[in-house]
């Protein structure tokens, strides 16, 4: 299994890595709620807020391309959830090619948008600069749900043997000459699904097997982590800080 896609650079040494796993997803979960918190209208926040991940991410040494390329993946899904928005009736609208627009809802749409990118992008730098077994434990060390830690635990372990299992199954249609398209041979893809589907659902039976008869009783061994230091606890509230300035001055 050659597939680190999740977290290919949570394993450089810059500044950002040697941080408590506790102290970036705090600092992280922080960032999200004051952008979320801004109103759309604050252009100049939202302006710093990009800037302050830009510095982060040079600080981080992960490459930047690696951010947004990850981060620009849910914009899709952002503004076709808003697309309707500036369809609203409002009391000022704006024509744009024809189709007069709500202006509240242009700005609900940009803010979805913006808030949805830069939260996102929050997150892809916390998973590349923490290594997952840590990331799990600093999750676990802060009282978040067993079973939420244990789902993701077993997802990041098995994502890597399904993308495997749908290789195999792709290389053996390939080599019998078989190159579905999806319009083409939606019938042959849907076959080719339901194999995938009922292979995984084998294995996870025998998995779980050999985890009841090793022992497993609905708690995941958690990797031990160091003791919350002072610069860790200086750095969260520096942050904290910074971002609460942000948030009430840049209007």
């Amino acid at each position: 299994m050659e597939h680190s896609f999740i977290d290919r650079y949570s394993n450089l040494s810059s500044r950002l890595h040697k941080l408590d796993a506790r102290t970036k997803i705090l600092a992280v979960l922080f960032f999200i709620a004051v952008v979320v918190t801004t109103p759309p209208q604050h252009l100049l926040a939202f302006t710093v807020y990009a800037g302050f991940l830009l510095w982060l991410v040079a600080l981080s040494q992960v490459p930047l391309a690696h951010v947004l390329s990850r981060a620009a993946m849910v914009l899709p899904f952002s503004a076709l959830v808003a697309l309707g928005l500036p369809f609203l009736g409002g009391d000022k609208t704006i024509v744009v090619l024809g189709l007069s627009l709500s202006a509240k809802g242009l700005w609900l749409l940009a803010g979805t948008i913006m808030k949805s990118f830069l939260s996102v992008a929050a997150l892809v730098l916390l998973v590349s600069t923490t290594p997952f077994p840590a990331l799990l434990a600093g999750l676990r060390h802060l009282k978040i749900s067993a079973l939420f830690i244990d789902l993701l635990a077993l997802s990041y372990r098995y994502l890597f043997v399904f993308i495997d299992e749908s290789q195999r199954l792709r290389r053996a249609a390939a080599a019998r000459g078989y190159k579905p398209r999806w319009l083409a041979h939606a019938k042959g893809i849907g076959q080719l699904v339901g194999r995938l589907f009922v292979r995984s659902y084998e294995r996870s039976e025998r998995i779980y097997g050999a985890m009841r008869l090793r022992g497993y009783n609905s708690s995941m061994p958690s990797k031990a982590l160091p003791r919350f230091r002072y610069c860790d606890a200086l750095g969260l509230v520096l942050v904290g800080a910074m971002l609460i300035a942000i948030r009430i001055w840049a209007r």
